[in-house]
């Protein structure tokens, strides 16, 4: 099974809607190849000088991260918070929550030379599973190329449809994404993936970023992640992704702040106001 292909002009709703019923789907061409060069950029001296810290069996001993993307790429708030992946994040996260925000952001160098990694589901970070239920979403942004020699993201199609920890899912039914720079991998939380081996000369790079719902904690603390002085620069779509807002439920509120600090957005994520497309989804009762 391949995982579905679409172009940058295509609906968002047809990407989100495979994505639902495959656990995966890929966009073409989503931002220009100079952006992702740009990023990629920036991200080089922290791959070269702390991207050996996160080498562990699981992550690679080839394989580099930066978890302080926002910091080091300024440009990169342009995919993090990108209209489609907002769209995307819109139609699969908001039937279960009032806001969604970033779980994580991670940029990952497969180097040549790393091995395949183990098949997993991010949201087994959280400690339950509800069928029907999306916890997170991933997009996997293509900074170089992706192809089937230079480690391309491995991704088990259907395995979202078994969300039983431990239950045993035909693994033989893996599909590549293989997409050109500048592209992007829109996954579910539960759907089975992992990076691929580079049998490649050259290194792959991914920006990976993940959008839990606005109601479960952040696998990644971002108030200490990004220094505030960046936060104040963003505007409030950013710093509602951030967290810096409240999760508003039938009136009660998670997340309140009765300070003055200009940086809290007190209203709720994705107001009318602030949304930039008109709300079409529903909240399931």
């Amino acid at each position: 099974m391949t995982i579905q292909t679409f172009s940058a002009t295509d609906s968002a709703a047809d990407v989100a809607s495979a994505t639902l019923q495959d656990g995966a789907a890929i966009v073409t061409g989503l931002v220009s190849p100079d952006l992702a060069d740009t990023i990629t950029n920036d991200l080089r001296y922290n791959f070269d000088t702390h991207g050996y810290k996160s080498k562990r069996d699981f992550s690679g001993h080839n394989t580099n991260r930066c978890h302080d993307v926002l910091k080091e790429s300024p440009s990169s708030v342009e995919l993090i918070a990108h209209n489609m992946v907002m769209q995307i994040a819109d139609a699969i996260l908001l039937p279960h929550c009032e806001s969604y925000r970033i779980g994580s952001i991670t940029a990952i160098e497969v180097c040549p030379g790393q091995s395949v990694q183990n098949l997993h589901r991010d949201n087994c970070i959280y400690p339950c599973s509800l069928p029907g239920m999306e916890m997170l979403i991933g997009s996997i942004w293509a900074l170089t190329d992706f192809t089937e020699k230079n480690g391309a993201t491995c991704v088990v199609p259907g395995s979202h449809r078994h969300i039983s920890m431990g239950e045993d899912i035909d693994v033989s039914n893996v599909a590549q994404a293989i997409m050109p720079k500048g592209s992007v991998l829109f996954y579910l939380g539960s759907t089975m993936h992992g990076a691929g081996e580079n049998r490649s000369n050259s290194s792959r790079i991914g920006l990976i970023n993940l959008y839990s719902l606005g109601w479960l904690r952040a696998e990644v603390n971002q108030y200490l992640t990004v220094p505030i002085e960046d936060i104040q620069k963003y505007d409030e779509r950013m710093r509602c992704l951030l967290g810096y807002t409240t999760h508003d439920r039938l009136g009660d509120r998670l997340g309140k702040y009765y300070g003055s600090d200009t940086n809290f957005v007190d209203k709720d994520h994705y107001c009318e106001r602030y949304r930039p497309y008109p709300r079409k989804v529903e909240r399931k009762k």
